[in-house]
């Protein structure tokens, strides 16, 4: 996994600690390190390792393999950028399909906006990083989506048990520019940097028509969801709400991007609902009204999801030993059910080896994002269950004779191929009629 050189690393703990311990003081002299080739040829290697489908432009990683292709591309990059005259490509737009039939766009930038974007992530991060709020977990260095859960359970426990699950709408695409770059200049007044971050907000779009082919819009407003800088911009953009709601009310909240919980002692009234609403009305964002509701979590059956997780309030085995039980969600399930159901459908022109090589890949990303946290067992058990019963499914296409070639002993055959599991307990395999 492609990281940052020891030279920038250095750089950042520097531009991070100036910014924590000058915590009033605004930066007016960063562009000229967003152009440094170090900072850039960094930015390249780790776009590269996040891979991701071509612009519009169409040039991919693999066509920039050689150092000569690679530097070219930095040269000319670093050279547009230090005379004025860069300008990113069109970013293209695609629909990605969502649980309830409707879509979300995504935006694809170019691999040489990537970069130029991962260099200004690159070099604004730090000088942000320290102001953050402490319960903001999304994109943020040494953190991650497990930490927030935990944070949640860890409040959950001191009595926070009035859940606010809110749920923006279409938090990416309404972002108001210049709010953005009011919040941006709170911190940086290099004015060569401001005009970069606005160039990437007002890239045109590339979105595909009825007829099959492109055409190109402006975008007024929104910051692409896809784009490398966009993490970090949708985290200065919440980083003020997440402080009202912490510093002006007694309740916590936990966010992971435009994902947020408020938890509070005491349930919530209409006029605090009514605030909420009106301070996110004033940062220009709305709220999904169907999707946002609140959980009291005193109560023995009640349930929220959060990040793919399910927060559950049930009935311990011990009197009076109720607990929240913490579970990949029936949403990530189904998720992961139709992952596996795509892999091994129909592929009968793969051997068991070649294709237990790609179901594991799932595998073990979905055990070790769901598998440091909560009580995952009993839904692990059910998992596995269902993956051996894909495999006897493909094991039975591959034969008109609906062979037992896995059914007579399945964990064996699927143990020698190097399946994995997601609990690792041995499985006894259930008979199978022919």
């Amino acid at each position: 996994m492609a990281s940052t050189s020891n030279k920038v690393r250095e750089f950042q703990r520097k531009l991070y600690l100036r910014s924590k311990q000058e915590p009033d003081q605004a930066f007016y002299s960063l562009y000229d390190k967003i152009c440094r080739f170090d900072i850039l040829w960094d930015a390249f290697y780790l776009c590269k390792a996040n891979k991701g489908a071509a612009g519009v432009d169409g040039v991919r990683f693999e066509d920039l393999n050689s150092i000569e292709t690679s530097g070219k591309l930095i040269k000319t990059l670093r050279a547009e950028l230090v005379e004025g005259r860069y300008r990113p490509l069109p970013v293209k737009r695609v629909q990605i399909p969502k649980d309830n039939g409707k879509t979300r766009n995504l935006g694809i930038p170019s691999i040489r906006d990537r970069i130029v974007q991962m260099a200004c992530t690159l070099v604004l991060s730090p000088v942000f990083e320290p102001h953050f709020h402490c319960n903001s977990y999304g994109y943020r260095p040494k953190r991650s989506a497990q930490d927030a859960v935990i944070c949640i359970n860890g409040y959950l426990k001191q009595g926070y048990q009035q859940v606010y699950d809110a749920d923006l709408s279409k938090f990416f695409d309404t972002i108001p520019h210049s709010r953005l770059l009011d919040k941006v200049r709170s911190k940086v007044t290099d004015r060569a940097v401001l005009r970069l971050i606005k160039l990437f907000l007002k890239a045109p779009i590339s979105e595909p028509t009825a007829k099959g082919k492109s055409r190109i819009v402006g975008n007024p407003i929104g910051t692409p969801q896809g784009g490398v800088i966009s993490p970090l911009l949708a985290n200065i953009y919440l980083n003020d709400f997440c402080r009202k709601i912490a510093t002006k009310t007694p309740c916590k909240i936990i966010s992971y991007a435009d994902d947020f919980v408020i938890l509070s002692k005491t349930p919530f009234n209409s006029a605090q609902q009514d605030w909420i609403k009106n301070k996110l009305e004033q940062e220009g964002l709305k709220l999904n009204e169907d999707k946002t509701h609140i959980v009291d979590m005193t109560q023995v059956g009640n349930e929220f999801d959060f990040l793919g997780f399910t927060f559950k309030y049930i009935v311990g085995f011990i009197q009076h030993t109720n607990y929240v039980k913490i579970y990949p969600s029936k949403k990530s399930q189904k998720k992961y059910k139709d992952k596996l159901r795509s892999i091994v459908k129909h592929r009968t022109s793969l051997t068991l080896d070649q294709l237990v090589e790609r179901v594991n890949r799932v595998v073990r990303g979905w055990k070790n994002y769901f598998g440091k946290v909560g009580y995952p067992r009993q839904v692990f058990f059910k998992m596995d269950w269902f993956l051996v019963a894909r495999f006897y499914r493909w094991s039975r296409s591959r034969s008109q004779r609906r062979s037992l070639y896995l059914a007579q002993d399945a964990w064996d055959k699927l143990h020698k191929a190097g399946l994995v599991y997601l609990q690792p307990t041995k499985m006894k395999t259930a008979k199978v009629s022919r």
